[in-house]
């Protein structure tokens, strides 16, 4: 066995005030553990946990952990809190279920609307979601519901304060 493929066994946890709390275990992993077995060995862990908590494990899962790809820096004007939302029908309900990408080109947005021109970048990424997915699967909304469709898509402006605290800084007098 190879453990040669980085991974990450999460488990959230609930105490009995009703706060949860998520635990990461950085791992590595045989690249040709299937995930059945992966699973498996997920459930072993959390079994092996749960023995030695008085909270309740109500989930977690394993997470292959891949290098960065694309981009070798971003780009001097991007902003994680330029967010585009992509909404998506089910065939199942008539909810909608959001998809917020952080950091939205402002190549893909054109008088404050995201452009969803045929064949463009962001087309082309919605032709993913929307098909299956390579090697088995679909994407889904949160309830494991098939996304089919796009049902509209926005400009929104999040402000993640934590994170901006620690990217800005103050500037004393002179």
């Amino acid at each position: 066995m190879a453990n040669t493929q980085p991974a990450r066994f999460s488990f959230s946890i609930l105490d009995g005030l009703g706060t949860r709390a998520s635990m990461n275990v950085p791992a590595m992993i045989d690249p040709a553990m299937t995930v059945t077995q992966a699973v498996a060995a997920w459930a072993a862990n959390a079994t092996a946990l749960d023995a030695m908590i008085d909270g309740q494990i109500i989930g977690g899962g394993v997470e292959i952990v891949h290098a960065a790809i694309g981009k070798g820096a971003p780009t001097s004007a991007s902003r994680v809190e330029q967010t585009g939302v992509f909404d998506f029908r089910n065939a199942t309900t008539t909810h909608v279920f959001g998809v917020a990408v952080p950091s939205l080109a402002d190549a893909v947005i054109s008088g404050g609307t995201i452009l969803l021109t045929e064949d463009g970048v962001v087309d082309v990424w919605l032709d993913i979601l929307e098909a299956a997915i390579t090697g088995g699967g679909v994407y889904t909304n949160a309830a494991q519901q098939a996304i089919t469709a796009l049902a509209d898509a926005f400009l929104s402006f999040r402000k993640r304060r934590k994170q901006l605290s620690r990217s800005s800084r103050e500037l004393g007098p002179d």
